[in-house]
């Protein structure tokens, strides 16, 4: 008997970066897909950043569309989180591949400066292409969201949550009582809020008794240089140094030891499609604390403390709640109380165990056998049975 023929996937990311929340999330999903020996997996990029695979690199649309990869694929992934025309070879396919997008959303005009309005309103128009895909993968439900208010087909839309990898495993009933750690990991541009956390974070420090340090950590390449000025002005207009560590970029064991250290993990984004922070943080024991915008409604599962309004005092008064708390139950483990949290108040052994259930459910292996689901359920005729 002939074996069978693999299923030749192209996966479409325009530009791909490292310690990138899109960057990272394309290369799981490469490596999930080129581990099951059923798949001939293919990246196609305009840009990448070194990593462990061979990049189909491409120009323009035109070379998408004529690269053999694309004429001969089974299926075709587009990772989309911002225009690019290569997202328009979704309207003319190759004539036979199934096509999915894979929706990280794009970050609202409102939070952008207007220079970058013109690239949004773009990125918006071109989600109305995502009508000629057969499937979209949203990361979240708040994805989910966004794709059913363009006025795409709910029946094409099926929520998959992003595999996170955690840089450190870890719990909060280990950590040192003082200085309670907190900090910040992402984008330095100002839809993430960063000034808004400058300014909670030294609210905090005149309302709250408990010593703490904040560390902000995250890729700044792509960072306004006005904006990180802004910040630096801040830091001292707002006395911060001594509280707090505008540190940026920082190594995969720098960041693993960041949140290992951390007891809070904070921001004050303005958007999120996902925020894998937030898993990575409940993963090495941090309790989350943001705005509840967006999907950090959901992503937390009520496991930290969105703040009740859109404003720095009202995220410093979040943060003082659950830093005293923090600092209360660790200097008395037999406390009866303990973290007042959106789910309710938690002992610290409590949060720990239910921070790892939660944390298991963004798994790599889950991820990937959702995927493979999927990818069978657009394969596979419908009169043939995968086990044949």
């Amino acid at each position: 008997m002939s074996q069978p023929q693999p299923t030749r996937v192209v996966i479409v990311c325009p530009t791909l970066l490292r310690n990138d929340a899109v960057g990272e999330a394309t290369l799981n999903m490469v490596r999930d897909l080129a581990a099951d020996p059923h798949n001939q997996v293919t990246l196609v990029c305009r840009n990448s950043d070194p990593h462990e695979f061979e990049v189909t690199r491409v120009r323009s649309l035109a070379d998408l569309l004529l690269t053999p990869a694309f004429l001969e694929a089974d299926v075709v992934i587009y990772v989309f989180a911002i225009f690019n025309e290569l997202f328009d070879a979704i309207l003319l396919g190759n004539g036979g591949a199934r096509q999915i997008v894979r929706f990280h959303n794009v970050t609202p005009k409102a939070l952008v400066g207007e220079a970058d309005h013109p690239i949004i309103d773009r990125s918006m128009a071109q989600i109305q292409n995502f009508a000629a895909a057969d499937e979209l993968w949203a990361d979240s439900q708040e994805n989910r969201d966004e794709l059913l208010r363009q006025g795409l087909d709910p029946a094409r839309i099926q929520v998959m949550d992003l595999a996170v990898t955690p840089p450190t495993v870890g719990r909060l009933a280990d950590k040192a009582r003082r200085p309670i750690n907190i900090v910040y990991v992402g984008r330095f541009v100002q839809s993430k809020g960063v000034h808004e956390l400058l300014e909670a974070l030294a609210l905090l420090r005149d309302r709250s008794p408990v010593p703490f340090k904040a560390r902000l950590l995250g890729n700044t390449r792509h960072a306004s240089p006005d904006y990180i000025a802004h910040l630096d002005r801040l830091m001292t207009d707002l006395n911060l140094h001594d509280h707090v560590d505008l540190g940026g970029t920082i190594s995969d064991a720098g960041l693993a030891e960041a949140y290992g250290q951390a007891h809070v993990f904070a921001t004050a984004s303005r958007h999120e499609g996902f925020c894998v922070p937030v898993i990575e943080g409940l993963a090495a024991g941090c309790v989350p604390v943001s705005y509840a915008n967006s999907n950090l409604h959901y992503i937390g599962g009520g496991l930290g403390r969105l703040a009740r309004d859109e404003t720095p005092s009202a995220l410093a008064e979040a943060l003082a709640s659950v830093v005293g708390d923090i600092d209360r139950s660790l200097s008395n483990p037999g406390r009866t109380t303990g973290l007042s949290l959106d789910q309710g108040v938690l002992s610290i052994a409590a949060f720990d165990a239910a921070a790892g259930a939660h944390v298991a459910g963004f798994s790599r292996s889950r991820a990937a056998e959702r995927m493979r689901d999927r990818l069978i359920a657009l394969t596979i005729p419908t009169d043939k049975n995968p086990t044949d």
